[in-house]
Formats: C-alpha cells, structure tokens, sequence
C-alpha cells in the first residue's frame, strides 16, 4: 500500500533513529518513490530540526536523540519503536495528553514531534526537550529533579498534575504482577498513580521483555487499563497470565 508523505516522512525519522545516517538512494528504494521525493520529506524534517542532511544522506541532528543510545534507553529498541508507531493512530486530533518517563514512550515522543494539533504534558526533562522542535503546546510539570529518570517527581509535581483533565495517559512499566502492571520506583510509582486518577483513557507501552519482571509496586489494576501496546503478538502461554477481558495490541 502506497504511503502518504505524512506517513512517510514518519517511517524516514524512524529510519534515521534507528541507523544513526542513511543515504537519499536507500530511502528512495525503501519507500518506492524517488530520490527527489525523499529530498523534499527530508527538507521539511530537516526545517523541524529532527535531522540533518549531508552529501547525499541524512543523520540525526538532535543531541537529546543521540544520548538514548549510550545508555538504557538503547534496549530494545526497534521494538519501542515499533510500538510507538503503532500507538500513532490511537491519538485524536487536539487532545490533551500525558507522557511519562518510560523509554517507550519517549520513542512515541520523537513521533509527535510531527503534529502540531496536541497539548502534551510531561514530567521528564528529556521528553519535554525532544518535543521543543514540535508545534504543539507542551506542559513540563517541574518538581524535584531525579537523576536517575532525568524527571520531575515529589509534591510540586503531584500538586500540577492534580488540576489537569487528560485524554489519555501513555505510561511505561517495568514488569507486571498478578495484579497489574508494576514499576521499582516508589518515586516514579506516586506520579503513575496521579497521571491515572486524572486521566480519561490509560494506555501502557511495554516491550515483550518486560513480562518476564515484576517490579516492588503495582501502580495500575488491569480493569482500570485501555489497552497495553506490544511490539508483536503475545504467545499462549504469555497471554493465560494476563485477564481475558484485557486488550492487548500488538503490531504483528
């Protein structure tokens, strides 16, 4: 099926985050159009400032994309790609959103910088810069800055997350248990729990590794969830662990 160039020009940036440089010849064979069609998808993604074209191929421009690469973030990582592509569709036009610190969401971050119709609120300092390029309005809640999930948790954060009404939450785990999904950080734990109370729809990104944890707090029942987005389809065995009635969405 032939792409549109919004949906091409999507699939390029993925190409990019994921090679690090691709030449203008291979996206033309890849994408079946030609050589003068990516340099035009290429010129409007380089005016984002999303990547840099150079002697007939194009890189990464953005420092915030390259630093994921070095550190955990860079674990599986077509497969939060993936995901993040998929979850694309289930975002409607002028919503308001929430994205939380999970290195799965982040890849849904870099997607969004495409559109321009969304208000995007968020407690991680590395999402809130990816997003600078964007049109959209973005929220940073601010609170006390943790390190070791380059976020914003504590009171300050509770207290701006309280008088919001968001359409859907997109939150990350680290595992699951009988119960519901699960997360280590008691830090991260209160600020899942708030984005939940005061959100509409909540969806869980989460790559197929994670089933296999479970961390010290569960955060969220799993009849309180909308869906959980995966990067491909749950064996037999996976899915008898999980409630019947819950919704799973995987892209193969």
């Amino acid at each position: 099926m032939k792409l549109t160039s919004e949906e091409r020009k999507n699939k390029i940036l993925h190409e990019v985050i994921t090679k690090g440089e691709v030449s203008i010849n291979d996206l033309a064979d890849r994408f079946a159009v030609t050589t003068e069609t990516i340099r035009k998808d290429v010129s409007l993604l380089q005016d984002k400032n999303l990547i840099s074209k150079k002697h007939g191929s194009v890189s990464m421009v953005n420092s915030f994309f390259e630093n994921e690469f070095s550190v955990k973030e860079s674990d599986h990582l077509e497969e939060k790609i993936t995901i993040a592509e998929a979850v694309m569709k289930f975002i409607p036009e002028n919503a308001a959103i929430f994205l939380d610190t999970s290195t799965s969401v982040l890849q849904l971050a870099k997607l969004l910088v495409m559109r321009d119709d969304l208000t995007i609120i968020t407690n991680s300092l590395q999402i809130s810069q990816v997003l600078s390029a964007s049109d959209n309005q973005i929220l940073l809640t601010g609170g006390l800055y943790r390190k070791k999930s380059n976020s914003y948790v504590g009171d300050w954060t509770l207290n701006a997350i309280s008088g919001l009404n968001i359409d859907i939450s997109f939150i990350g785990c680290d595992g699951f248990s009988k119960s519901g999904p699960t997360i280590r950080s008691y830090h991260e734990l209160e600020i899942k729990k708030a984005v939940i109370e005061h959100s509409r729809k909540n969806f869980i990104l989460c790559d197929t590794s994670k089933l296999v944890n479970e961390g010290l707090y569960s955060f969220i029942t799993y009849d309180s969830l909308d869906m959980i987005f995966m990067e491909r389809r749950l064996t037999d065995q996976e899915r008898e662990k999980f409630p019947k009635e819950l919704i799973f969405f995987q892209s193969e």
